[in-house]
Order: structure tokens, then C-alpha cells, then sequence
């Protein structure tokens, strides 16, 4: 289903007509792997993160999100074009969903539970090119460090619990 998405950033658009939505599951695939890689650090919390996202966001079985990630990290790997990707993205997800794209973008940031200057940075002009505001960006950053924090809260031990 993928195989001809890989050569969207090789050959002119007008001669590969894949479907809108393959080509924004590569798309996005191939910017979550970018953005993982951003802090020099691909862990396995972020591969595994990247995972999850891709299956539950496309329902995609498993050996589906497999191969949609091989391909994925070959396209990344080959282009360095963000806007390109970002166009793809834009034409796949309504105005109205890119804000939870947003929030999975930092929960991948996060995922490795540190976050560079230049994910900061990425992640306000990734903000930008989806039409976004720098204010959705920091609501979104915001809410999944709340998130974070009451989990961590919530998990550990009180005083009394440690007495």
C-alpha cells in the first residue's frame, strides 16, 4: 500500500497519485522519526512511542505500522524538507485536528523525559507551518506536562506512605 508513497519526495507529484491519507501516514510517520531524532538521542521509549501513535491515530494493525515505519525512516532519512512533509500533513488532517497532532508531537518529545533546544525549536515551527499559534503550541506543551506532573503524583508515595 506504501511502496510508491516513498517516491512523493523523489519525482514530481503529478506523476504519483497516491491517496491523501497514505501519503499523510507517511508524512506524519516520517516527522515523528524526525522529530525523535531532533535531541541526537533515538531511544527505544521514542521508537516505541512512535509506534503507538501511528497505530492508534491510523488504526493500523501491527505489521501494518511495521511496514509504514520502515518506510518511513527510509523517507526521512532521504529528505530534508519539513515544509514538504508539513504540506502532506495539512492536506491529510482538518484544521481542526491538528492541535491533537500537536500534543502527540510533544508527548513525543517527551517521551524520552528530557527536552532539547532544538525539539523547542522544531516544535514552534512545525506549530507555525500547520497554521497554528505559538499559543496552541504552549497550551499543548502545557497540558501534557499537567498530565505528566499528576501522574507523577499521583504514583508516588506520600510521607505517610513512606514512614
Amino acid at each position: 500500500m506504501f511502496n510508491n508513497l516513498i517516491n512523493l519526495f523523489t519525482r514530481p507529484l503529478d506523476e504519483i497519485k497516491p491517496t491523501t491519507h497514505e501519503a499523510g501516514i507517511l508524512a506524519l510517520s516520517a516527522l515523528f522519526i524526525r522529530i525523535a531524532k531532533l535531541d541526537g538521542n533515538f531511544d527505544k521509549s521514542e521508537r516505541e512511542k512512535i509506534k503507538e501513535l501511528v497505530k492508534n491515530r491510523f488504526q493500523l494493525g501491527e505489521e501494518q505500522t511495521e511496514n509504514v515505519l520502515v518506510l518511513a525512516a527510509k523517507l526521512e532519512s532521504q529528505s530534508n524538507d519539513n515544509i514538504q512533509f508539513t504540506k502532506i500533513i495539512k492536506e491529510s488532517v482538518a484544521y481542526e485536528d491538528r492541535f491533537s497532532l500537536l500534543k502527540d508531537c510533544w508527548l513525543l518529545v517527551m517521551a524520552d523525559g528530557t527536552r532539547s533546544y532544538e525539539e523547542d525549536g522544531f516544535m514552534r515551527l512545525f506549530c507555525s507551518l500547520l497554521g497554528l499559534s505559538d499559543k496552541d503550541n504552549a497550551i499543548a506543551r502545557l497540558k501534557l506536562i499537567a498530565i505528566s506532573s499528576s501522574c507523577l503524583l499521583y504514583t508516588s508515595p506520600s510521607p505517610r506512605d513512606v514512614e
